[in-house]
């Protein structure tokens, strides 16, 4: 996996309420679903990432910058 997709990935943890919840269930099914090509060593070095911080800080960016659709 490239720098750039793990960018992509966080971003849009952070950007898209949907895919975080997601990925709470199951984030490495829902990254191959997605089309994230997580090694299974970034797929661990993601897991053990609290995304739950990731909702915390939505609240600190622009909404402007969420997903189209998501509140």
């Amino acid at each position: 996996m490239s720098q750039e997709a793990v960018e992509r990935l966080l971003g849009r943890l952070l950007t898209d309420e949907r895919f975080r919840e997601q990925a709470r269930d199951g984030l490495g099914t829902v990254c191959r679903q997605e089309g994230y090509p997580l090694t299974p060593e970034e797929l661990q070095l993601v897991a053990t990432t609290d995304l739950i911080k990731f909702n915390d800080l939505k609240d600190h960016i622009n909404p402007g910058l969420r997903r189209a659709g998501l509140k």
